[in-house]
């Protein structure tokens, strides 16, 4: 869907794309709802929904499987709300990556609510490029990930269930770059389920930009084995933890933070 206005798609069912089964970029006020998305777990690139460049964009009552991300939003995603998703197998639901290329990359006003993920490999990601490969000569960017949300979050042995990455690389080398992408206000409220892996909670945080304004409020993690312990991984990440929060994250502080 490219360039639409008032674009509706509903009650479809998508089996096995070569790339990306629903891609939604230039864009605005588009309704995606009540569709099935199938596809081999290792078939590579084979997003469930992809939205770039675009505003006003509701994802709801959706099953999404596949090898890829369910749900990926990109540079120019702005006010979306994904609500009531099925995700498993494939990556999560992720915002980025953002600032590939030394690019100024924005994605804000994102709501996530009342999604399910299963087995998958993450499970509410964000992932910003801050590195420098000397070899492909890739920087990081700049612009910001900002206003946030994950509520009512379920998640069933997932491999890492809530993780932000400003270190994103897939390149066998980088190093650390001075520029990067701010991430900025975002909430983990009624997150729970299982972690298949003994990290739970990551956040890996840019030296330089360091990220602000996050937020967990009933977080509730364990592990997918019996007997054994989750725990989180914190960097620079500025913020508050309210209520239960389990794995606890050593870098928030406990109580409030001022509106």
């Amino acid at each position: 869907m490219m360039s639409c206005t008032d674009a509706q798609i509903g009650g479809l069912r998508l089996i096995n794309s070569t790339m990306m089964h629903v891609s939604v970029a230039k864009s605005e006020r588009v309704g995606i709802s009540n569709i099935t998305i199938i596809a081999p777990e290792d078939s590579p690139n084979t997003d469930g929904i992809h939205v770039q460049e675009s505003k006003f964009v509701n994802i709801s009552n959706s099953i999404i499987g596949t090898g890829d991300d369910c749900v990926s939003l990109s540079e120019g995603a702005e006010d979306i709300t994904i609500r009531n998703v099925t995700c498993g197998p494939g990556h999560g639901i992720s915002i980025g990556s953002l600032g590939k290329k030394g690019s100024r990359a924005t994605a804000s006003n994102i709501h996530v609510s009342n999604c399910t993920l299963t087995q998958t490999t993450n499970g509410v990601r964000i992932k910003t490029w801050q590195a420098r490969s000397p070899f492909s000569m890739i920087f990081g960017g700049s612009g910001f990930a900002r206003n946030i949300s994950f509520v009512n979050i379920t998640m069933n042995g997932v491999t890492h269930p809530i993780i932000i990455d400003q270190y994103y690389c897939p390149n066998s080398v980088c190093d650390v770059h001075e520029s990067a992408v701010e991430v900025i206000d975002v909430k983990y409220i009624g997150v729970t389920g299982s972690s298949s892996r003994d990290v739970a909670v990551a956040l890996n945080c840019s030296q330089s930009v360091p990220c602000n304004g996050i937020v967990m409020d009933s977080v509730n993690l364990w592990h997918a084995n019996e007997g054994e312990e989750v725990q989180s991984h914190c960097i620079n990440a500025n913020g508050s933890a309210r209520n239960q929060v389990t794995p606890a994250v050593s870098c928030l502080t406990q109580g409030n933070l001022a509106s």
